[in-house]
């Protein structure tokens, strides 16, 4: 590999970096609101990638990006619906008594 090839190979490198930092910067906001798994993030994406290069484009999908709540999924504590039907089964299977069907129920409906 003669010392010119060398030179390109690394000018390419280099070019390479330097579009994949610019390509990070660009699409930011659509990253930020992927990550905090925004609601509308499609449509931030689509307004970065049509107007990113303004500038005023990319400000607003960059501010958009914080505005928005993370949706949160709480698994594993079920609602009170759930605890009722929970104790309702449990009551007609005979596991609980009538007694403390009501009680649990009355617990759960007044916390």
């Amino acid at each position: 590999m003669s010392e010119q090839d060398l030179t390109n190979a690394i000018d390419i490198l280099i070019i390479v970096a330097i579009l994949a930092v610019f390509l990070t910067i660009y699409f930011l906001p659509s990253i930020i609101a992927n990550i905090r798994k925004h609601s509308h993030k499609l449509a931030i994406f689509f307004l970065n990638l049509f107007t990113g290069a303004t500038g005023v484009g990319w400000v607003a999908a960059f501010v958009w990006a914080f505005l928005d709540k993370p949706v949160v999924q709480v698994e594993g504590k079920p609602t009170i619906a759930q605890e009722l039907k929970e104790l309702a089964q449990l009551k007609e299977q005979g596991i609980i008594t009538e007694e403390e069907f009501e009680m649990k129920k009355n617990t759960l409906l007044n916390s």
